[in-house]
């Protein structure tokens, strides 16, 4: 059962955000690369490599600094693998005194129980898990056989939220229902992540996968985020969405170079330094139509656009979103999941 310090700020934080809905100049989310390196190299996805130092912390708490400027809400702490970052708390912290909501997004095969007490002293809000399966493969090794006892320390020490997300097509999809469940078991939020193709449609489902993704979808308990998921079953059911995407301002990533990028398929698509970053520019991604929108399976930047359905876009197209999108060199570039 939740603390009630936990259902506090869970409280405190919806209230931020509702708050920052009635404002259109506020960025609702903003993921934030604190290192490239990874630990792992998992076959969908090529936003790593093995050589990258660490963003500095003296940078990252410009980036940080920046963000707070923009009064940003959630702070997604992303990577590579941010548990590889050596001053992980000190970033943590420093999120939180600047007044935003410290998140982070992690394959937690570096986690032990004193690296947990650490991310609560930190004042982490979430971590969100990448569990593809349940037996490693050519393709994931995260997977429940090697990260289950991680997921027991993580429900017995976590003053933090927990998400477990999976991704359909790194295993069987029986072994994706078989991880809802068991994250669910341990009392953790779980979602599955469309899997996409390098130009950031989604990947499409067979029968067999859709019918466990129906079943997951129908799981007692399942949380689908703060702000919804539930695009997700109208783009598999009709294969296209009809939305307007804030992405550039509700909702953006800056990269290990402090680049602002509209999201993880549009790396590189015209990014802009954060240091230069402004309210101008956040006005501009907001009314611009992204060409990319109606196939887009990317959970963030729905969630973040949700709040603003009602609100007017303009019909011209931003040319960054036009397939195919611009890539950059293997290893540095795009996690090809939806999350």
């Amino acid at each position: 059962m939740p603390s009630l310090s936990s259902v506090l700020e869970r409280a405190q934080l919806l209230g931020s955000l509702a708050a920052a809905a009635v404002d259109r100049d506020r960025p609702l989310m903003a993921n934030l690369i604190v290192t490239r390196r990874c630990n792992l190299s998992c076959g969908y996805c090529n936003e790593y490599d093995k050589v990258s130092p660490p963003v500095p912390l003296d940078t990252l708490k410009e980036r940080i600094d920046h963000l707070a400027r923009l009064r940003t809400v959630i702070v997604t702490l992303t990577g590579g693998e941010p548990l590889l970052h050596p001053q992980l708390d000190e970033v943590i912290r420093h999120v939180r005194a600047r007044g935003m909501t410290p998140a982070m997004n992690s394959n937690a095969f570096l986690l032990s129980e004193p690296i947990i007490h650490r991310l609560n002293a930190a004042g982490l809000f979430a971590l969100q898990v990448s569990v593809d399966g349940v037996t490693p493969n050519q393709i994931t090794k995260k997977t429940l056989k090697p990260l289950l006892p991680k997921l027991r320390l993580l429900a017995a020490h976590a003053a933090f939220r927990v998400r477990i997300n999976c991704v359909f097509g790194a295993a069987p999809p029986e072994e994706a229902l078989e991880v809802a469940r068991t994250a669910i078991a341990l009392g953790f939020d779980a979602k599955c992540a469309l899997a996409r193709n390098p130009d950031g449609t989604m990947a499409p489902l067979d029968a067999r996968a859709r019918a466990v993704y129906d079943q997951i979808a129908n799981l007692e308990g399942r949380s689908l985020g703060l702000l919804g998921e539930d695009f997700q079953d109208k783009l598999l059911r009709d294969g296209a969405v009809a939305w307007k995407c804030r992405a550039g301002a509700r909702f953006f990533h800056v990269c290990e170079d402090g680049l602002v990028h509209l999201c993880g398929p549009r790396f590189g698509a015209s990014p802009t330094p954060l240091a230069t970053y402004t309210v101008d520019d956040i006005r501009r991604a907001f009314d611009t139509k992204k060409a990319c929108a109606s196939t887009c399976p990317v959970a963030y930047a729905h969630m973040a656009s949700k709040v603003d359905r009602f609100r007017a876009q303009s019909d011209v197209l931003d040319p960054a979103t036009a397939p195919p999108p611009v890539t950059r060199e293997a290893g540095r570039v795009r996690l090809r999941v939806a999350a």
